[in-house]
């Protein structure tokens, strides 16, 4: 197995611990069982699904374009496949989810109808993450042009750096009811472990490597190094949620017209 793959799990169980108690929410007003049907899209190396399961949540299904990825995530039933086409027929599920996956795909507005299609009716979709980029707030303020760096830099790869505020707007179009939209609460700079600091400081390292020269960079460090020793250092990108209710048939052209 590649080390990056490694490098990305454990990036991927770092970003599913941000949004542990938003998925809490999230289950909870949707009534969500431990014998629903959950499919991921775009399930990655199974960090998620990992967590899902050991709350208890067995009928799980992850699907990701990356076979390689899915290798690593072998304790659920994995399917390699395009998240634009889901390989499911309609209404196969009572929730399908995604985590920091619509930023990244070509039309996330075909996603989400793929999405509502292989869910059952009065089953839901929910999009647990996804960021901001353009309303990013990096402190001490000499980092911002950190900041703007690294946003530049995930444009570039493909990005839709300010995905999560439209993904309200989204999910009406999608025809989806019920819809209701939220940002995580950010994380108390002072809480950040050294681990939590290097491994942020390793994604920036790749995103930007190339981009940016290597003294630039360990400038940078510096400055946030000291911040963070005195507690506070904070590369803050609001972390927007969605989740909606897969209408009747007979109420989907009504969800159109509102």
């Amino acid at each position: 197995m590649p080390a990056d793959l490694d490098f990305w799990h454990q990036r991927y169980t770092q970003q599913v611990g941000w949004t542990f108690e938003a998925r809490r929410y999230i289950f909870d007003q949707i009534k969500l069982n431990n014998s629903s049907t959950i499919l991921e899209v775009g399930s990655g190396t199974g960090a998620l699904l990992s967590s899902l399961l050991y709350d208890g949540y067995a009928q799980l299904t992850g699907l990701d374009i990356d076979f390689a990825s899915l290798k690593k995530s072998s304790f659920v039933r994995a399917v390699c496949g395009d998240a634009h086409q889901l390989p499911f027929p309609p209404g196969a599920f009572s929730l399908v989810i995604c985590h920091f996956l619509l930023l990244w795909v070509r039309d996330p507005l075909v996603v989400l109808k793929e999405m509502r299609r292989v869910v059952r009716t009065g089953g839901w979709v929910v999009a647990l993450a996804e960021p901001n980029y353009t309303q990013r707030v990096d402190t001490p303020s000499e980092l911002a042009e950190l900041g703007k760096a690294q946003t530049d830099a995930l444009a570039s790869l493909g990005a839709d750096v300010d995905i999560g505020s439209n993904l309200g707007e989204l999910f009406y179009q999608a025809g989806l009811v019920n819809v209701e939209t939220g940002i995580i609460q950010p994380q108390e700079p002072s809480l950040f472990t050294d681990e939590e600091f290097e491994l942020e400081w390793a994604v920036l390292r790749r995103d930007l490597a190339g981009r940016v020269s290597e003294n630039q960079l360990q400038r940078w460090y510096d400055i946030d190094r000291l911040a963070a020793i005195r507690g506070e250092s904070q590369h803050y990108v609001p972390i927007h949620f969605a989740f909606g209710e897969v209408p009747e048939t007979s109420k989907v052209s009504e969800t159109f017209e509102v």
